[in-house]
């Protein structure tokens, strides 16, 4: 009767050190998740939001069936413990060091499941801001550079009536307006504070 209980006992012990490495592991990619970066050290930018999410709904995938086998575990150890009964000095404490295993890593279970529930809640803000940052610097490109793109496409085009085209520094005078009207609204974004 005892070889049975050893090999559960062996199976069960197994199946904990593989959740526990699996929770480690996935420990370490929600911790480099949390500060900002992939797994290559990277900063995480838009185009990788899509791919941080898929691994954050991997890892809960991941938690939640290591809880669920760790609920299974505790049951079919606590039905050992029941079966060897207290008399047995062999098999007993080796269960009793077995559950209190399970335990550990049922708590570290709901402990990672929890941080990446919060990761999850996390990141679409995180995705908002850096949406509207790239937002923001079209419409600051925008801003700097239409009104001379305006006056070089409007010098640009074949007019022979436009008395500043005869002039002899008619070109320059065109170059510097175009600079002024780039600076112009660059000097207001600067002062508004919205480039940061």
């Amino acid at each position: 009767m005892c070889a049975p209980q050893y090999a559960l006992n062996e199976a069960s012990e197994r199946v904990i050190d593989y959740a526990s490495d699996a929770l480690e592991a996935m420990s370490d990619e929600i911790a480099m998740a949390t500060n900002g970066y992939d797994q290559r050290g990277r900063e995480i930018g838009v185009t990788d939001m899509q791919d941080t999410i898929e691994r954050m709904n991997e890892a809960e995938e991941i938690v939640s069936r290591s809880q669920e086998s760790q609920l299974l575990l505790a049951r079919a150890a606590r039905h050992l413990r029941a079966e060897i009964g207290a008399g047995d000095t062999h098999v007993g404490p080796l269960v009793d060091i077995l559950v209190a295993d399970i335990d550990g890593v049922k708590e570290h279970a709901s402990y990672e499941h929890e941080k990446v529930g919060y990761l999850q809640q996390s990141i679409m803000p995180s995705l908002d801001v850096k949406q509207n940052q790239i937002v923001k610097v079209f419409t600051i490109i925008t801003a700097v550079f239409l009104p001379p793109t305006l006056i070089a496409t409007f010098y640009g085009m074949n007019f022979t009536v436009m008395p500043e085209l005869a002039w002899e520094h008619g070109f320059l005078i065109t170059t510097v307006l175009t600079f002024i009207a780039a600076l112009i609204p660059l000097w207001y974004i600067k002062r508004k504070g919205w480039l940061r």
